[in-house]
């Protein structure tokens, strides 16, 4: 039986709170709240579910969590100083590895991973990247790609088998100015890459060349509701793992946007607008493509809905209370 564990980073609280999910039941229970010195904002499970990596960001530390495999419980293993804020964690699907892109100090950090997946003092650090709000890895382990929120721009890199990151040529592709790249995911097939742009409220497709680390746009579409009057604050980017399906959050609106993916060609349809928690800041979907969870940053809860699988649609199951400030959500299903 699969058992599936949440896990919500609490900066205001300064905790990390876990929660179980009975797939069986529907039904979601508080499992843990575990204390941290200092405030967690990013988090990120690693490719094999055994660990947690989490930035501390006024601290600038990078904490890494085991999670044990029958209870989902956290435990502290360590930490390492960053040369930055983190603002985004990931890990290199080989788990040799991590990453932390720090938005306030505009870089971006590796550090190589020991064999229990516990990060090593920072290896290499790229500087000079104005805004940098995300660092995501592509399918082939091979390719970097840093979305910059001041350059209007997406950073691409190569990762070497050694772990080390060299600026692609070309070394970057722009955007619209004034957009705001903040988060971006790949397509399951590796061939098409969404990039949620904070500041207009628009998500880009772009076709990706895995061979060349190459982007071109494709297409735009707008995520914000029909009538919206304000400005744009989009946060989270997540799609279902088939790739069929695309979520976003806004958090002046406060909703979540549905949309329906062309495996073919990138492009995408809005299937609908949904409201949710105040301020959504954190999303993410479990493997299996059934669950979504959202947190609220001003309402300092979570809700849990279950997705439609033909349709994308979700219908809210539950909703629990967080510690204060919410930030990051992330999923694990343990065998």
């Amino acid at each position: 039986m699969t058992r599936t564990f949440i896990y919500v980073s609490c900066a205001g609280s300064r905790e990390i709170d876990v929660f179980a999910l009975d797939s069986r039941t529907e039904e979601t229970s508080p499992r843990q709240r575990l204390s941290i010195s200092g405030s967690p904002l990013p988090m990120k499970i690693s490719p094999d579910g055994r660990v947690l990596l989490v930035g501390a960001k006024a601290e600038n530390t990078l904490l890494t969590c085991s999670i044990n495999p029958d209870s989902g419980e956290l435990a502290l293993l360590g930490s390492v100083p960053c040369p930055g804020g983190p603002t985004y964690v990931n890990f290199s699907r080989t788990m040799g590895t991590a990453f932390v892109a720090s938005y306030g100090d505009n870089l971006l950090a590796a550090f190589p991973l020991d064999s229990n997946g516990r990060p090593l003092p920072v290896g290499q650090v790229e500087r000079d990247l104005p805004r940098a709000h995300a660092v995501v890895v592509d399918a082939t382990d091979g390719w970097l790609l840093v979305p910059t929120l001041g350059a209007d721009a997406i950073r691409i890199y190569r990762l070497a088998d050694d772990g080390r990151l060299e600026p692609n040529v070309p070394a970057q592709v722009s955007v619209r100015p004034g957009s705001g790249p903040r988060h971006l995911v790949f397509s399951p097939d590796n061939r098409h890459v969404h990039c949620l742009n904070e500041l207009d409220g628009s998500i880009d497709a772009f076709a990706f060349d895995a061979e060349k680390g190459t982007l071109q746009l494709t297409s735009s579409i707008s995520m914000m509701p029909h009538g919206f009057r304000g400005q744009p604050w989009a946060a989270e980017l997540r799609s279902t793992p088939s790739g069929e399906f695309l979520y976003a959050t806004d958090r002046r609106s406060s909703t979540l946007a549905v949309f329906s993916v062309d495996s073919q060609n990138g492009q995408l349809a809005l299937f609908g607008h949904y409201p949710t928690e105040a301020q959504p800041r954190g999303m993410a979907i479990d493997p299996s493509g059934r669950w979504l969870a959202v947190a609220g940053q001003l309402s300092h809860h979570l809700s849990v809905y279950e997705i439609d699988a033909e349709t994308g649609c979700p219908r809210q199951r539950c909703r629990l209370a967080t510690g204060e400030d919410p930030i990051c959500v992330e999923i694990v299903a343990l065998p």
